[in-house]
């Protein structure tokens, strides 16, 4: 057990530095563009991104999760699972090809068809990097995976900000997304100096398929109903208010599934060794909960609280709008940590089934909220996604409750302090911003620091189990350093 610590320890180390260096950049690079482009550039990428990522999720066809969680893994598989990810993505970009046209008509917006058919070369791309992502997620070399994401977000951030300089509009969009695809993948096969070898078993690919088909339909649902508030909105109103709307979920998207992703990303592969241990798994998945609700909660709660400040300190008028939907897409946010890791547990289990059920009660709920909120306009449509947000927490967590003995109210019990502490931190720095500095970006930290500081103590008095695993993970490492240095000197 110590050794599947130490595991997930050094991944999860890796996956924040991943987490830190590029996100850190890609949301430097996202304001300096939203500074450089209209909201209307970012509402059409919004449209052309959900034909990419269905595209994606198709592709992958859930084979990344099924070569990660097997016991054993051979060449032949890995070659076989290669080659019919790469006849998928083939088949898959010509529907696209032929749907770009209508895309087009659909939304009104000639310039979609050549936005969908460059941008679908990314899906030809993203084929060539899903066994190298698989066979370093199984050596938990996370390390290499974080050199590929930075480089990649890097580069194609600094392509972005060049072209948006030079009167591209949105196509310094589709620039930036295509090039980021194109140096991770790049960096992922040196990465791996694994070749796949000219061999397709079909027995091979229906074992790997059988536990991704139903992974593969409730992706396809979580990708069509997430993206369905940005194309309503598209269809509906305009390009403008979906930009709106797609900046303020990229924001908060940085800030909350990226930080959960790296803890699950980490901790995937380690876990799976444990899917026949209930007790062990459990036990490891309240610590993951409770750490992950420990980052996520202050900097959705924070951002919400600093929503107006930081719009009005970086961004035009334009953008004013995005305000009032960024601190709404806060509250998903901030319960998102929970949904994505009770799903984790059933794909550790290896239940992709469950998880294709959960998903069909929780569209229900999801179309009914989106039906009847679109007459109150895009504001309204924002507050049925929270509200939906909000109702799908006990049935995402039901069947965990059934397979490892973890309960919704497990749940909310080991949550409630991290959220508490940050909502008393989240207080703190909006009423610094009221009566802080008359100048916005000294008031701006200001406040932040404050929230930081109130959020510490909070968190230290209420004894947030989040905080308790990090203070002594930190002590730790210290000890051992002094140990060390005591030990050299003698």
């Amino acid at each position: 057990m110590v050794s599947l610590n130490r595991k997930i320890g050094i991944g999860t180390l890796w996956n924040f530095l991943e987490l830190f260096i590029s996100k850190s950049a890609a949301t430097i690079f996202t304001i300096f563009l939203a500074t450089l482009l209209a909201p209307k550039d970012f509402g059409l990428i919004a449209i052309v991104a959900v034909v990419f990522e269905l595209s994606h999720v198709l592709v992958n066809a859930g084979l990344t999760q099924a070569l990660i969680r097997s016991k054993e893994i051979t060449d032949r598989e890995l070659s076989t699972a290669f080659w019919g990810n790469l006849g998928i993505a083939v088949s898959v970009y010509l529907v696209v090809f032929l749907l770009a046209g209508p895309i087009a008509i659909f939304f009104g917006e000639p310039v979609l068809e050549l936005l969908v058919l460059v941008l679908g070369i990314g899906i030809l791309v993203n084929a060539f990097r899903i066994v190298q992502t698989a066979i370093l997620s199984r050596r938990m070399d996370f390390r290499s995976q974080m050199v590929a994401t930075t480089a990649g977000t890097i580069l194609s951030g600094i392509v972005a900000i060049a072209l948006a300089y030079r009167g591209y509009g949105v196509w310094s969009l589709v620039a930036q997304m295509l090039t980021s695809q194109i140096v991770a993948t790049v960096i992922l096969w040196f990465s791996t100096r694994w070749l796949p070898k000219r061999i397709f078993d079909g027995t091979a690919f229906r074992r790997l398929f059988g536990f991704g088909k139903y992974l593969v339909i409730a992706n396809v649902l979580n990708v069509a109903f997430q993206n369905s508030y940005a194309l309503v909105i598209a269809k509906l109103f305009s390009p403008e208010l979906t930009g709106l709307y797609y900046f303020a979920t990229k924001l908060t998207n940085l800030a909350s599934q990226q930080l959960t992703s790296a803890l699950q990303k980490s901790s995937f592969p380690a876990l799976a060794t444990l899917q026949e241990d209930n007790e062990q798994l459990r036990h490891k998945y309240r610590q993951i909960i409770q750490l992950s609700m420990f980052v996520v909660a202050p900097a959705m709660l924070m951002l919400m609280a600093l929503a107006d400040p930081v719009f009005k300190l970086l961004f035009d008028e334009r953008w004013n709008d995005a305000v009032l939907y960024t601190q709404l897409m806060c509250v998903v946010g901030l319960l998102f940590p929970v949904h994505s890791l009770n799903i984790n547990i059933l794909m550790v289990k290896g239940r992709s089934d469950l998880n294709l059920k959960l998903n069909l009660i929780k569209k229900g709920i999801q179309i009914t909220l989106l039906v009847a909120s679109v007459p109150f306009g895009v504001l309204g449509i924002i507050i049925g996604q929270v509200i939906g947000s909000a109702l799908a927490l006990m049935p995402n967590s039901y069947y965990t409750a059934k397979l490892i003995n973890y309960s919704f109210k497990e749940q909310m019990t080991d949550v409630i302090k991290p959220v508490a502490s940050a909502a008393i931190a989240g207080l703190a720095a909006w009423l610094a911003v009221q009566c802080g500095f008359p100048q916005l970006i000294l008031s701006f930290f200001f406040a932040g620091l404050v929230g930081l500081v109130v959020y510490l103590v909070a968190s230290t008095l209420l004894q947030a189990e989040g905080a308790r695993m990090i203070w002594f993970k930190a002590k730790g490492v210290v000890a051992k350093k002094f140990k060390r240095k005591v030990y050299d000197g003698q």
